[in-house]
């Protein structure tokens, strides 16, 4: 009996290792990798860990197998910087095809097929937004802009408990974050923890905070209009220091635009704020964007695709700086409207509000 005992604790590691269960990576290619070599990267939450394998391509087919792992997302990547090939994968259970042809993309398990789903349907709903604004329809922009929230905040409680829903609203926080709609979310959740077991105390402290964050703001947001903005010395395209007192007084408005290279909503926003600049600019507004890129290359990137005809400064330190805490954002896209003397007329705008605004203050 003692010898049973001492050899069921000896296998126990193992029995746990098997019951996690095995994840087999069938990878296609183009021909012409064939005897080049995929590696496969761990993801330790925002950072790349080293290699924990790697495979020889052969007739354009590579095989990954080991012990399946849903807490981090994997990459398969080939070749070297800047000619690098790669697909996020979760090494979940079971048969995964990762494609590295002409389509980029991992399928074939639960949580793979919900990630290719969600980024899928969140590109369409953006692709859609910015073809109403290419087209100055402005009834179907305010519904796609809707669709595409109500598909974030539904998709961040449906999903809110594995690996791919926490990505997906890390992804997108900054489009679900209108006061309205977290007091929504704070509502759903504790809902959803007084039915439901497997929603932990952790779960709704985050929103929370964040609900208590946005509640804050808009506390002290009535006492920053009125008020006098505040200067701070940034970067423009070519590195130089410029500060934001730079540009307060040689219009009689001035938008301050707050956005980010990796924010979607920001980036849905911008053909708008064209439309408006394009429309006022004669009659007293400009525009200044700043930037919370903290990576310069994505920012300059994004740049040349938007083609911004107004003045650019960036804050490599994002959103955590000292420029965001003392005008309060929170969440972007934001944005400020000042007037000649520096003294700030609204906070928390967007392009839509912007201009109904401008009607206000007389730019006709």
């Amino acid at each position: 009996m003692k010898i049973i005992i001492i050899l069921t604790m000896l296998l126990f590691p193992f029995i746990l290792v098997y019951s996690q269960g095995k994840y087999h990576i069938n990878g296609i290619l183009n021909n012409d990798y064939n005897g080049k070599y995929v590696k496969l990267f761990q993801f330790q939450g925002d950072t790349l860990i080293t290699s924990i394998d790697s495979a020889k391509v052969q007739r354009g087919e590579f095989f990954f197998e080991g012990t399946a792992n849903v807490d981090e997302f994997a990459i398969v990547t080939i070749g070297k910087y800047p000619y690098v090939k790669s697909v996020e994968v979760v090494l979940e259970e079971g048969n995964i095809c990762v494609y590295m042809d002409t389509a980029f993309v991992a399928s074939g398990t639960y949580l793979n097929d919900l990630h290719n789903s969600l980024n899928s349907e969140i590109n369409r709903l953006y692709k859609l937004y910015y073809d109403f604004v290419e087209k100055e329809d402005a009834i179907g922009r305010d519904k796609a802009h809707d669709d595409y929230q109500k598909f974030i905040y539904n998709a961040t409680i449906e999903n809110r408990l594995n690996l791919v829903g926490r990505r997906f609203i890390a992804d997108n926080k900054s489009a679900i974050w209108p006061l309205e709609n977290l007091v929504k979310l704070h509502e759903k959740l504790e809902a959803l923890q007084n039915n439901n077991s497997l929603v932990t105390q952790a779960d709704i402290k985050g929103f929370k905070e964040l609900l208590d964050k946005q509640a804050a703001f808009t506390k002290k947001q009535a006492g920053t209009v009125n008020s006098q903005y505040f200067d701070f010395v940034l970067q423009d395209t070519l590195g130089m220091k410029r500060s934001i007192s730079e540009y307060v007084g040689k219009s009689r408005l001035l938008f301050v635009d707050f956005w980010a290279s990796w924010c979607s909503p920001c980036r849905a926003d911008i053909p708008h704020i064209k439309e408006v600049y394009e429309k006022y600019k004669d009659k007293g507004l400009n525009v200044l964007a700043i930037s919370f890129d903290s990576n310069k290359a994505a920012w300059k990137s994004a740049l040349k695709k938007l083609k911004m005809p107004w003045e650019q400064l960036i804050e490599v330190n994002g959103t955590n700086s000292d420029l965001a805490k003392a005008y309060q954002i929170y969440g972007i896209p934001y944005g400020i409207l000042l007037d000649s003397e520096g003294t700030i007329i609204a906070v928390g705008l967007h392009a839509q509000s912007l201009e109904e605004l401008l009607l206000k203050e007389g730019l006709k």
